[in-house]
C-alpha cells in the first residue's frame, strides 16, 4: 500500500492530483489499498493548502493569518484532531486533554 504521507513534501497532494496526468492518477489510486482509498477523502494533510499545515519542528506557538475563507478555523481544528486521533487512521493520538487559548484581533 502506499503511503499519502510521503506527499506531505509536496505540501499539497491535492495540487500534486490536479497537475497529474490521467495515467499518473491510475497509478496512485490503484497503489492504494481498500482502506487507504476510503479513507483519502478524510485526510486532511493530503487536501490542505500549504498555509494550513502546522509548521515542522519543535514549536511552542503557531499563528496563522488570513482573511477570510483562508481555513484558519479548520486548519487550527484539524490541528487539534491530529493531537487527539492522531494524523491518519490508526496513528495514536499524543494529548488527551487540549487548551485552546484563540485570539481574534480585528483592525
Amino acid at each position: 500500500m502506499r503511503s499519502t504521507s510521503t506527499l506531505h513534501a509536496l505540501k499539497s497532494g491535492a495540487a500534486w492530483l490536479a497537475c497529474a496526468t490521467p495515467e499518473q492518477i491510475d497509478e496512485f489510486l490503484g497503489g492504494l489499498g481498500d482502506g487507504a482509498l476510503m479513507a483519502l477523502p478524510w485526510l486532511f494533510e493530503f487536501w490542505a493548502l500549504p498555509h494550513q499545515l502546522p509548521p515542522e519542528g519543535a514549536w511552542k506557538t503557531w499563528v496563522i493569518m488570513g482573511g477570510r475563507g483562508a481555513g484558519k478555523t479548520r486548519a487550527g481544528a484539524e490541528w487539534v484532531r491530529m493531537q487527539v486521533e492522531g494524523a491518519r487512521p490508526l496513528d495514536a493520538g499524543r494529548a488527551k486533554r487540549v487548551a485552546l487559548p484563540v485570539v481574534e484581533v480585528r483592525i
